[in-house]
């Protein structure tokens, strides 16, 4: 179907705050709580920090302005978007094909999303009841793979995130995503610094923590090290997905895309590091295994809690804050699908948040039932959890990001003025970005 290319007349945030934590919301999600302290301390601390840092400065950042400006000039429907910006400067209309490659990696990462989502709203609930005096909270590896193994339960929790993400994005972006944010960001942060405090006082971890993370052990750093560096900083701030072109198709004119993409940049960093200084104290305290990942999260962390002065109350604010910094970027996907079937289709707004969410609750289903009665199922030898991780993560992401960079680079950066925001945005866009991702990409393949 024809696709119309005039420019839209929108709402705007109502302020740029809001639009921070949106965005922001959109960028911490899980990888920065069950990933992100264990690659800083495990590839030399302080000298990993500022590799990683370099590395967002040069990939991760740029990418994120570049994404935010073409949904500033091009409006907020991802293939319109990019077909009006390159309609302006005499560009094939293939290029609205970004558009179409966002939608479809955000419907595969939410079928999985939703599902580990709903995990953590789990153990949150879990935590909860025991703190208010019912049974103790489920912990340890065998707990976790009873909770692998309940398929009902599993799918009770995706009905349910899956169902409010649907409404919150049933409302779009002014009303939608932004009314939520409102109180939703300030709530976490209000959280982070209670367990902060509450960990420094209980675990004397505090400082051993500190070391772990910050002190410079340039011996560590070696070509691993960047790789991991050059990942994280490409998939921490949820570039290439067409998230941001939306959330950036609601900022006035006046809005200092550039500043407030370091803004993101700068918080989503903050919450990783205060994520860090809240767990290894704990893993430290009682010698856990400083992994990645589930076995972090869903088993380290909650024989920890266990063994804690008020462990149960600090388990529910740990996994209500991770529970609402993936719930945030759930909101932040499914609102990319909504758009996307919105302008490829004559539904309109409330049809294609149905269909938006109806596919994910589909696809969290799918999830859900690979991990217990279809396990037995493997795609290339991968469960379809892992598989959808790794097609998105390894594959579609940095296509999606290479193109991105491109097009910005050709499209956006040249329209403008004369300056070091300039200047920065082409070395970055045109040479350090695509460079990068080409290295991510052969990464994965050969080690480095």
């Amino acid at each position: 179907m024809s696709i119309a290319t005039s420019t839209p007349t929108l709402p705007h945030w109502s302020s740029r705050l809001m639009f921070i934590f949106a965005a922001s919301g959109s960028a911490v999600g899980l990888g920065n709580i069950w990933k992100f302290p264990y690659i800083v301390g495990e590839n030399g601390g302080g000298a990993f920090v500022l590799l990683y840092l370099a590395c967002l400065i040069g990939l991760g950042v740029p990418l994120l302005i570049g994404e935010i400006m073409i949904g500033r000039k091009g409006g907020e429907y991802p293939a319109r978007a990019f077909l009006r910006t390159a309609k302006e400067k005499a560009m094939s209309s293939a290029w609205g094909g970004l558009g179409a490659l966002g939608a479809l990696i955000a419907l595969l990462i939410l079928a999985f999303y939703s599902v580990v989502s709903g995990w953590v709203g789990i153990y949150a609930v879990d935590f909860g009841i025991a703190a208010l005096g019912g049974d103790a909270a489920r912990s340890g590896a065998d707990a976790f793979g009873a909770m692998l193994a309940d398929p009902v339960l599993q799918l009770i929790a995706v009905t349910i995130i899956t169902i409010t993400a649907g409404i919150v994005v049933y409302f779009d972006v002014t009303r939608g995503v932004q009314s939520v944010m409102r109180y939703v960001a300030p709530l976490f942060a209000v959280l982070l610094i209670v367990m902060l405090v509450l960990v420094a006082a209980n675990t004397g971890e505090f400082g051993a923590a500190l070391a772990y993370m910050f002190a410079p052990d340039f011996s560590a750093l070696s070509p691993a090290a960047f790789g991991e560096a050059l990942g994280h900083a490409f998939f921490t701030l949820s570039v290439g997905m067409c998230g941001m072109l939306i959330y950036g198709a609601y900022l006035d004119d006046g809005a200092n895309v550039p500043r407030l993409g370091f803004a993101v940049a700068a918080i989503d960093t903050a919450i990783a590091f205060a994520a860090a200084l809240i767990i290894f104290p704990i893993v430290f305290a009682f010698d856990l295994e400083a992994s990645a990942g589930p076995g972090l999260l869903f088993i380290a962390l909650p024989q920890g809690f266990g063994l804690l002065p008020s462990g149960n109350w600090l388990g529910f604010a740990f996994f209500t804050a991770t529970f609402l910094a993936a719930f945030s970027s759930l909101i932040a996907l499914l609102i990319i699908a909504r758009h996307w079937i919105d302008e490829v289709t004559p539904l309109g707004g409330a049809g294609a948040t149905l269909i938006a969410t109806a596919l994910t609750w589909l696809g969290g289903m799918a999830v859900t039932l690979s991990l217990n009665a279809w396990d037995h199922i493997t795609i290339l030898g991968l469960g379809l959890l892992d598989f959808l991780d790794e097609t998105t993560s390894a594959w579609l992401l940095p296509a999606s990001g290479l193109g991105m960079a491109i097009f910005a680079s050709r499209a956006i950066v040249p329209g403008l003025g004369d300056g070091p925001v300039k200047t920065y945005l082409t070395i970055c866009l045109r040479y350090v970005a695509p460079l990068g991702i080409v290295i991510l990409v052969v990464s994965k393949f050969v080690d480095i």
